[in-house]
């Protein structure tokens, strides 16, 4: 009896032993599995974390080089042409000036204070684009300037105007340099004949002799007559 009860206790023991083998072995099974997943996890996130830090540095640089060349466009505006030219003359306020490209004459005098009472306005074409160092003189409405029989062309530097030109030995009228109200102190010549010889020496490049104004219009052979001799060019 006593042999079957140490058999028995025997058989309970190692049971009671494989039972906890095979907890052990399981746990320790498990514990491995579970150590292995989150190792690879880890690893997997890890991984992700890098790639994605890259990725955002590589967008971030993108944005910040755009940023950078938005910002430098932004610092640097477009230079905008103009052009610096001068006034003399009755202007109210004749100086230098520095106007957009493209602006006119009119522009320029609106700059200077605008014209004065006296300036002579007759020929001046106010519409006239400015170009860079110009200079423009507006002459007073009361000068006449003498210049020699057949003399220079008087041009004004710039676009300015002169008053009439008078011969002042001969009395004559020089009607390559007169202005409008100068041709009208011609025999016979009105404002819109004036005009017409005004016209008639800008589109032929100026009389060559006095017998050329018959070619202009209303301006026959008696009006000639009576203005020869008070007339050159």
């Amino acid at each position: 009896m006593k042999h079957l009860k140490d058999l028995k206790d025997k058989k309970i023991i190692g049971c009671v032993a494989l039972v906890v083998i095979f907890f052990l072995a399981s746990f320790f099974i498990y514990g491995q599995r579970k150590n292995k997943v989150f190792k690879d996890e880890y690893m997997k996130n890890i991984f992700v974390d890098e790639g994605g830090l890259e990725e955002s540095v590589q967008v971030n640089g993108k944005v910040e080089k755009n940023s950078g060349i938005k910002s430098e466009s932004a610092e640097v505006p477009l230079k905008k042409s103009e052009v610096t030219v001068e006034i003399k003359g009755e202007v109210k306020n004749p100086k230098v000036y520095t106007l957009p490209q493209g602006s006119i004459i009119n522009d320029l005098i609106d700059k200077a204070g605008g014209l004065t009472v006296d300036a002579n306005i007759l020929n001046i074409n106010r519409a006239k684009v400015l170009k860079n160092e110009d200079l423009i003189v507006i002459e007073n409405i009361k000068n006449v300037e003498a210049i020699p029989q057949g003399g220079a062309n008087g041009k004004i530097e710039g676009g300015g105007v002169s008053a009439a030109k008078v011969d002042s030995n001969a009395n004559t009228i020089n009607i390559n340099t007169a202005d409008l109200s100068g041709l009208m102190n011609i025999d016979g010549i009105g404002e819109k004949t004036a005009q017409k010889i005004i016209d008639y020496r800008e589109e032929n490049g100026g009389f060559k002799s006095i017998e050329d104004i018959k070619n202009v219009d209303r301006i026959g052979d008696k009006t000639f007559e009576k203005m020869k001799d008070k007339i050159s060019c």
